[in-house]
């Protein structure tokens, strides 16, 4: 590497503020493509939608999902064969991103968590796609 180059980039390295520290979740969160991330960015960055904890089996009682069931792009839904539906998607999704739910669900994430583990996915995908 050029010495010039490789100062810049120790300097950026020392004077970056620390990464947070993530979890198991964060893998669950890098399953995601780039379009369900931006999915789901744009509604945490807007605070259009408050999103639900516990809510993968009975989205009763107005729009209740959680951040993976918008991220994927799946609708509240409206009739009984729908329900049984979201039910059945709900149960592949949480086995899937069973750290991601769990850490949602217990309040270990917050939405700010999520939206800068978010930025750093799409900065870790960016560098690779340049490095290729």
């Amino acid at each position: 590497m050029f010495p010039v180059r490789k100062r810049e980039k120790d300097f950026i390295a020392k004077n970056s503020p620390p990464k947070a520290p993530y979890g198991p979740w964060f893998d669950d969160l890098g399953k995601l493509t780039n379009e369900e991330l931006m999915r789901m960015y744009n509604v945490i960055s807007t605070g259009s939608y408050e999103f639900a904890k516990n809510a993968w089996y009975f989205p009763i009682g107005g729009d209740k999902r959680c951040p993976i069931m918008i991220a994927k792009g799946y609708k509240l839904p409206i009739t009984s064969n729908e329900m049984i539906d979201f039910q059945d998607i709900a149960v592949g999704l949480e086995k899937q991103f069973k750290e991601f739910v769990d850490a949602w669900d217990y309040g270990k994430i917050t939405t700010t968590d999520i939206e800068n583990a978010i930025l750093e996915l799409f900065e870790v995908r960016s560098i690779k796609i340049i490095q290729e």
